[in-house]
């Protein structure tokens, strides 16, 4: 009976952390991109801040748009449909900068204006950590190979869009260090981040009905990395002359 719990605890444990394995992944891959490495103890800071914020954005957008939410829109129509994404992903790219701002801004290792791009897309993972492991470990437990195909889409999907939309906030983070107008330029981060966000969702709604819907999931995604590397690269370039 012991061996039986033993072994069951070690499978749930095995499927909890293949969830985590995509997000942690790509944090991997975006801190090399710092050549100043950031504290460990405020990467995980902001990386469970991410998750945190994850359960936030689903009580805000039960609130919202939920069966009993504020808005009551008819999903049947497309401009309504949009609108939905629209708010998620406002929502959404709002919460996973709510841990940079209580959590890291005010310290004082927050000293180069790169490190807003670093936190941000560091706490956008968490937020797919935890995303990931609400959507994908029911399925794991259901049927290993359903869920390990789920698990490799989002990896190229969803957990890849959620990286480089707040890696896009983090750009106009880092950018308002220049400027005295700090929360326009967040503000205008967020709306630029969320309505990448809404595009992605909506093309993954009709790609199937779309002729070479996946080639436009695959070019927004293309445009958003390629947004992101500028990015990374014009503020190093800033910080190598500072």
């Amino acid at each position: 009976m012991a061996a039986m719990t033993a072994a069951v605890i070690g499978t749930n444990a095995g499927y909890l952390l293949l969830t985590f394995l995509p997000p942690v992944f790509w944090l991997l891959f975006y801190l090399r991109e710092d050549r100043h490495p950031e504290p460990k103890h405020l990467l995980l800071l902001a990386f469970i801040g991410g998750m945190a914020s994850a359960g936030l954005a689903i009580v805000a957008e039960l609130v919202v748009i939920g069966k009993d939410g504020l808005l009551t829109l008819d999903e049947r129509l497309i401009g309504n449909v949009i609108i939905v994404f629209l708010i998620i992903g406002l929502i959404e790219e709002y919460v996973k900068y709510l841990p940079i701002k209580f959590l890291i801004e005010r310290k004082r290792e927050f000293d180069e204006p790169i490190d807003g791009m670093i936190y941000m897309m560091t706490a956008a993972l968490g937020f797919a950590a935890l995303e990931n492991a609400l959507f994908i470990f029911p399925l794991l437990r259901d049927n290993i190979f359903v869920g390990l195909e789920v698990t490799a889409n989002r990896f190229l999907g969803a957990n890849l869009l959620h990286a480089l939309s707040s890696g896009i906030v983090g750009f106009f983070l880092a950018r308002a260090w220049f400027h005295p107008h700090r929360h326009h330029f967040v503000a205008l981060g967020v709306i630029i981040a969320a309505a990448l966000h809404a595009a992605f969702n909506s093309l993954i709604l009709i790609r199937e009905a779309v002729a070479q819907g996946t080639l436009y999931l695959v070019l927004l995604l293309a445009i958003m990395a390629i947004m992101v590397f500028i990015d990374f690269e014009r503020l190093k370039k800033r910080n190598e002359k500072a």
